[in-house]
C-alpha cells in the first residue's frame, strides 16, 4: 500500500513532456464515451432499473476491455524504457482488468435471474471498483519507489495518461451501486451459490477429505515445490482440490490465478510448514505483486501454514498474503511481515485462530473480512515509526466491505515488549474515504494509545469513515479519551455490532460449514 502520495520531482525532458499527451490521446475514446452513459441515466424508471443496470455494466465491460487493450499496447511500445516497478504495475493492471470483466459479467448473469441476489451483485461491483483503484496504486509514486537513473518519470507519464480512463470505469461502477440500491428488495446478505460452489460440498467438510497432491521437499510426495502442485491442479474446479504441504521452508512466491478455484493448502502446522519470500516496495515491487502468496481463485482455504515475507522492517510494503479470493478462509495460520502483512484485497474472507505480525497497516485492503479468535502482534518498528494495526480501503459508502475484528487479542510481539513505551500504536487509520473497521469483544493491550485511532493525513476521511468499538476489554480498551472524530462510533447496541459478525457481514452461515473451520456466526 502506498502511504505517501507526493508527486516526485523529475528532470523535465522532451520525452517526459510528450509521453502523457501521447498516452492521453490513446485513452481519449474511453474518456469521451462516458457522455452516452450520463444521457442514458435520464431514462431510469422504477420498472426498468435492472435493464438499465445491465446496459450500464455492459458498457463498462466494453470500456474495461478497451483499457486493457491500451495497457497491453503501451507496455509493448515502451519496452525497455520501463523500470521493473513499471512492468509490475502493468502486469497488475492487466490481471485486475481481466478480473473486473469476470466480476461484472458474473454480476450481469446474477441480475438476469428472476430473483437476483443483490448482496452478491454489490460485492462483485465493489471488487471491480477495488481493482481499478489497485491498478492506479501500482503506478502511484512515493518517496521510496524504485528510482533507477531517473527513469521513474516514465511511471508518472503512464499514470497520468490512464487516470481518466480508470476513473471513468470506477465512476460507472459507483453509479451501478447506486442503481442497485433502488431495485425493489433489500440488499441483504442473501448470496447463494449459483456460480461455482458445488452444493454437495456444502455437506462435505474438508476434515475427512483425502489429499489430491502432496508436496514434500524430500521427494516423497508428488512434487517438491508448491508452484508445481498449483500448476497441476485442475482449472475451474467445482469440488475441493486439496494439496498437502509437508514440513519445511518453501522459498517460493506463489500466485493462484483466477481459474484455479476451490484449492486448499494443508500444512503440518504454524512454524512447521512455511512459505517464505522477500519481495518489497523498496526493491521495486508493487504492494500487489510483493505478496509471498497471492490468491485470486475463488474458494481458497489454508490450514496450519505460516505465510512469511522476510524483506525486513526497512523495505516498506512487503505482503505475506494477498487474497482477492471470494469465500476464502484461513485456519490456524500465521502471517508474518512488517508493513502491509495481509492484503485483504476484495470479496468475502474469514480468518480463525490465526497469528498476524506486523508494524504499519499490517491488515489492509477492501474485502469484507472477519478475523475471529485471532492474535494481532505489533512488532518493533523502525525508529520514530508509529504502529497501525489496520488500514481499510472502502471508497464508496455503498460498498459492503470492511475489516471486522471479533474476539481477538491485540498485543505486542516479544521483540516490542521491552521497548513498547518508545512507540505509539493505534488500532487503525483510514486508507480511503469511507474506511470501515470495527473491534468487537476483543482484548486490547496497553500499547494502544488512548486516542485509539490515527489520522491518515490532515483531516482526510474523519467525517466519512466508520471506526467502531464494542465491549472490548484490557488496559487499552477504555474509550474515554478516544478521538473525537464524527466518524468514530462507540457501538452501543448488540444490534449494531451484530451486523459485523460472521453471519450477516460475510454470510458465513451459507459457506463456512463446507470448510470444516469452526466459527461463531454471531456475537
Amino acid at each position: 500500500m502506498i502511504h505517501l502520495r507526493k508527486e516526485p520531482k523529475y528532470i523535465v525532458t522532451l520525452i517526459s513532456l510528450l509521453l502523457p499527451f501521447t498516452f492521453l490521446l490513446m485513452f481519449l475514446p474511453t474518456v469521451v464515451s462516458s457522455h452516452s452513459l450520463h444521457k442514458t441515466q435520464h431514462l431510469t424508471s422504477s420498472g426498468n432499473i435492472i435493464e438499465l443496470l445491465v446496459a450500464t455494466l455492459n458498457q463498462t465491460i466494453s470500456k474495461v476491455n478497451l483499457s486493457s487493450s491500451n495497457f497491453s499496447n503501451l507496455q509493448t511500445s515502451l519496452g525497455s524504457n520501463l523500470t521493473h516497478r513499471d512492468r509490475c504495475a502493468f502486469g497488475d493492471c492487466l490481471e485486475l482488468l481481466d478480473d473486473t470483466v469476470l466480476d461484472l459479467t458474473t454480476a450481469i448473469s446474477e441480475l438476469q435471474f428472476p430473483s437476483p441476489e443483490l448482496y452478491s451483485v454489490s460485492m462483485l461491483l465493489s471488487a471491480a471498483m477495488t481493482n481499478t483503484r489497485t491498478c492506479l496504486d501500482g503506478f502511484a509514486s512515493s518517496d521510496h519507489d524504485e528510482n533507477t537513473n531517473g527513469n521513474s518519470k516514465t511511471t508518472y507519464g503512464v499514470a497520468e495518461s490512464m487516470r481518466e480512463s480508470l476513473f471513468n470505469i470506477s465512476r460507472h461502477v459507483r453509479e451501478s451501486l447506486a442503481m442497485l440500491e433502488n431495485i425493489p428488495g433489500k440488499l441483504d446478505n442473501d448470496v447463494g451459490f449459483r456460480t461455482w460452489v458445488d452444493r454437495k460440498l456444502l455437506q462435505d467438510p474438508t476434515d475427512g477429505t483425502k489429499f489430491d497432491l502432496v508436496v514434500s521437499q524430500n521427494g516423497s510426495g508428488n512434487f517438491t515445490t508448491i508452484g508445481e502442485a498449483v500448476s497441476a491442479a485442475p482449472n475451474s474446479s467445482e469440488t475441493r482440490f486439496v494439496i498437502c504441504i509437508k514440513y519445511g521452508v518453501y522459498f517460493e512466491n506463489i500466485e493462484i490465478p483466477r481459474e484455479k478455484t476451490m484449492i486448499m493448502f494443508v500444512g503440518d502446522g504454524i512454524g512447521r510448514t512455511l512459505i517464505k519470500a522477500n519481495r518489497s516496495g523498496a526493491d521495486g515491487w508493487t504492494a500487489f505483486n510483493s505478496a509471498t502468496v497471492g490468491v485470486r481463485g475463488s474458494g481458497f482455504i489454508a490450514k496450519d501454514i505460516s505465510f512469511v515475507n522476510d524483506a525486513g522492517p526497512t523495505k516498506h510494503q512487503a505482503v505475506a498474503l494477498r487474497s482477492g479470493s471470494d469465500l476464502s478462509a484461513f485456519y490456524r495460520c500465521s502471517f508474518e511481515s512488517y508493513q502491509d502483512t495481509i492484503y485483504v484485497h476484495s470479496h468475502k474472507q474469514f480468518y480463525r485462530e490465526c497469528d498476524i505480525y506486523g508494524t504499519v497497516d499490517f491488515i489492509f485492503g477492501d474485502a469484507a473480512a472477519v478475523f475471529q479468535n485471532c492474535s494481532l502482534y505489533a512488532r518493533r518498528p523502525n525508529p520514530n515509526q508509529r504502529i497501525t494495526y489496520t488500514a481499510q480501503g472502502r471508497e464508496d459508502p455503498r460498498q459492503p466491505t470492511g475489516i471486522s475484528i471479533i474476539n481477538c487479542k491485540i498485543l505486542a510481539a516479544p521483540d516490542l515488549i521491552p521497548v513498547k513505551v518508545d512507540f505509539k500504536a493505534y488500532l487503525g487509520r483510514p486508507w480511503q474515504l469511507y474506511s470501515r473497521t470495527v473491534i468487537i469483544k476483543s482484548f486490547i493491550d496497553d500499547l494502544v494509545d488512548p486516542d485509539g485511532w490515527l489520522k491518515w493525513k490532515d483531516e482526510f476521511a474523519l467525517d466519512t469513515l466508520y471506526f467502531g468499538e464494542y465491549m472490548n476489554e484490557g488496559p487499552g480498551s477504555n474509550i474515554t479519551n478516544r478521538v473525537k472524530w464524527s466518524g468514530f462510533k462507540p457501538i452501543e447496541t448488540a444490534i449494531e455490532a451484530t451486523q459485523f459478525t460472521v453471519g450477516p457481514f460475510i454470510d458465513g452461515n451459507k459457506w463456512l460449514n463446507s470448510t470444516g473451520i469452526p466459527f461463531t456466526p454471531d456475537l
